[in-house]
């Protein structure tokens, strides 16, 4: 394909045309229940999102403005999932019919940081809803999952101090506290989480004594793992934990079916 038929391609797979069939709800991906063997017939029924009768559906007041704060804020983890793969679309154009399969950093380390951005956005604002929405969440979990702690001063006042806690463990958190649902960490999702954090920790924290590169593969393999860090518990809770979650795979494998081999590293890596 020439690169004018590859544009147009990458095109359709960002901004496909709508479906009048599918009605705006989510379809999920062969490659979820033949390779991973998701269940994934809970998106088949009517309660499967936003219904009342879903054990899941918390209600709220009108005048609830923690809720509708929050409301504001709802489309920023999946706008972020959006940017990182339409720079992933960049990349496939740019080093489209490159002879030298191999290249300086541009287009990959920006798409892991902002990926996982994405990620743990999704987490933050899932888990301050929760908070907003549910009263029977204990004051320490609240607190751990808002990242500060209470602690006493001088005349017994009380103090509020940041207190960093780790974006998995804030995750695993949260899973239970929102959906009663234990997370395995010796599962192949989560290890694949964990291999995904650790390559954007790479990016995010630099370490200079360590020069590395970063190839197409691993970028979609990157993608992939945070994909599957929502779908695998949405599957589980039978409840979609990001609504548009399955429809970002799509685009996913539609980029990755397009992508040719390359790699990025620093100038003078070799």
């Amino acid at each position: 394909m020439d690169l004018e038929e590859l544009r147009g391609e990458i095109k359709l797979i960002e901004d496909p045309e709508p479906d009048p069939e599918r009605s705006g709800r989510d379809i999920p991906h062969s490659q979820l229940t033949d390779l991973y063997r998701l269940d994934t017939t809970y998106l088949e029924t009517f309660a499967w999102e936003g219904s009342t009768v879903h054990p899941h559906t918390r209600l709220c007041s009108s005048d609830a403005e923690r809720v509708h704060t929050l409301t504001r804020n709802s489309d920023v983890p999946m706008r972020l999932f959006e940017s990182a793969l339409r720079l992933f679309g960049d990349s496939i154009i740019a080093y489209h019919g490159r002879a030298d399969r191999k290249g300086g950093l541009r287009y990959y380390p920006p798409i892991i940081v902002t990926f996982w951005s994405g990620f743990e956005t999704f987490i933050r604002h899932s888990s301050e809803l929760m908070l907003a929405t549910t009263r029977e969440v204990p004051a320490a979990i609240g607190e751990f999952l808002q990242e500060f702690e209470t602690t006493v001063v001088r005349r017994g006042i009380l103090s509020q101090r940041p207190r960093y806690r780790p974006v998995l463990d804030r995750y695993a958190v949260f899973l239970k506290y929102a959906y009663k649902y234990e997370v395995d960490r010796g599962a192949r999702h989560w290890q694949r989480l964990e291999a995904a954090r650790d390559l954007r920790d790479y990016y995010t924290h630099l370490d200079v004594t360590d020069p590395r590169d970063v190839s197409t593969n691993q970028v979609i393999d990157f993608i992939e793992s945070v994909l599957l860090g929502i779908i695998w518990p949405s599957c589980e809770i039978r409840r979609t934990l990001l609504l548009g979650i399955y429809n970002m795979y799509w685009t996913w494998d539609g980029l990755r079916r397009l992508a040719a081999g390359y790699i990025e590293q620093p100038l003078f890596k070799d």
